[in-house]
């Protein structure tokens, strides 16, 4: 008889947006990890092999199937392709119905969780050790208002769940960690298929169903005293998440390389508590400041920190027009219909005197688009007449949809590049 787990991965994260535009919530990176890897190496730690893990994907699922193959390629998935109508209880279903299916339910143990909570790896191993062989991880005397809390019966096991318990109910909250025999886990498959196959209800929690578990089975909170977890929801979440699990140490870093803008300051302000970092360690570490801004040359940024107290020189610049200039230096284009302000121009041009910048859609031999911040219908016709055109090379120097400022987002080179 074997252990298996199922992690929930389906959900969009849309709180966490617009870093779940791109990825999905799952291998959003917490202090350098994604957090899908926590979870998994947190079940490899308590003896359960990657052949009996299976993540439940939906939103982005081929990215998530991509990074198993790279990391965990023994990994099983099951695809909820509803993930947009249901909710993780039907992912839930889907496992369960999978499970039977393979193996016919047979394991000793099986763990459940969702895919959005970071766990410590010796919670994990305590948990799975603990007596209860129906539980549910909590951190008692806690109220979390977002986080699902637990009551406990007049024999200690669990006769509820839910976000709406009141704090004179609640023996704490659920840290969204359970583990069920197989008996349990039967049951609970039941449960699910009933709401999923007979009463159609494909929106609601896992959790839900839970309550109707333990009126079959007896199932207990474990405590998991002060040891770290967290539920990453929204930007706040994965700040906390960063702190309580980076091994970051200051002390062992010799330099910094800081984003400028939406970091050390927006438009115009400058965000003081960034800019004090730097004036405080100036003088023991180095530093440089790196833009994809092309929209700026190094002088701007310099003048700006500057402006700040910051007494940075054009040689602590790192901008993607540096890479541009490489770029086409190596590829010996001569001939390049440029998209840029005056001030970007006439930079590239010191750097490039040879090369011609000017629309020819006879001689030009790629197109380059940056932050353009005198951007024109004319100039964005004549760059769409040369990719209509020719077989041409099509540059951009970052992607950004929208460039942070004071009065909010404003439209970026991503924009463009989307609008072509």
């Amino acid at each position: 008889m074997k252990k298996c787990a199922i992690i929930l991965a389906a959900g969009f994260g849309s709180r966490l947006a617009p870093i779940t535009d791109y990825m999905p919530k799952s291998l959003v990176k917490v202090a350098g990890r994604a957090i899908l890897d926590y979870q998994i190496d947190g079940y490899k730690a308590i003896g359960i092999s990657e052949e009996d893990i299976t993540v439940v994907t939906g939103y982005m699922s081929d990215k998530i199937v991509d990074w198993l193959k790279e990391n965990y390629p023994h990994v099983k998935t099951v695809e909820s392709i509803d993930y947009r109508t249901t909710n993780n209880m039907y992912s839930l279903y889907l496992a369960l119905k999978n499970l039977e299916k393979t193996n016919g339910f047979d394991l000793e143990t099986c763990f459940i969780n969702n895919a959005d909570c970071l766990y410590d790896q010796q919670l994990m191993i305590d948990f799975s050790k603990s007596e209860p062989k129906n539980a549910i991880a909590t951190q008692k005397g806690v109220y979390i208002e977002e986080s699902m809390k637990v009551v406990e019966g007049d024999d200690s096991a669990l006769v509820n769940i839910s976000k709406k318990i009141p704090p004179e109910e609640a023996a704490g909250v659920s840290v969204d960690l359970y583990k069920f025999s197989k008996e349990a886990i039967m049951k609970l498959y039941q449960i699910t298929k009933d709401f999923i196959e007979v009463k159609k209800d494909l929106k609601q929690w896992t959790e839900v169903a839970f309550p109707y578990l333990f009126k079959e089975e007896k199932v207990y909170a474990v405590d998991i005293k002060n040891k770290k977890w967290v539920e990453v929801d929204n930007n706040d979440d994965l700040l906390q998440a960063d702190k309580l699990f980076s091994s970051f140490d200051l002390e062992d870093k010799k330099a910094f390389i800081c984003d400028l803008d939406g970091t050390l300051y927006l438009g115009n302000e400058p965000i003081q508590s960034a800019i004090d970092f730097i004036k405080n360690h100036q003088n023991q570490f180095d530093f440089y400041y790196l833009t994809n801004n092309t929209s700026k040359v190094p002088d701007d940024c310099v003048k700006k920190l500057n402006s700040f107290g910051i007494p940075a020189k054009t040689e602590q610049i790192i901008t993607p027009l540096f890479a541009l200039i490489d770029e086409l230096k190596e590829k010996d284009f001569k001939s390049v219909y440029l998209v840029a302000n005056k001030k970007v121009t006439n930079f590239l041009k010191s750097y490039l005197p040879d090369v011609s910048f000017d629309f020819d859609i006879e001689k030009n031999q790629t197109v380059v688009l940056t932050y353009d911040t005198e951007v024109t219908y004319e100039k964005l016709s004549c760059l769409s007449i040369l990719l209509n055109n020719k077989d041409i090379d099509y540059i951009a120097t970052h992607s950004d949809k929208f460039c942070p400022s004071e009065q909010g987002p404003i439209p970026d080179i991503g924009s463009f590049i989307k609008l072509i």
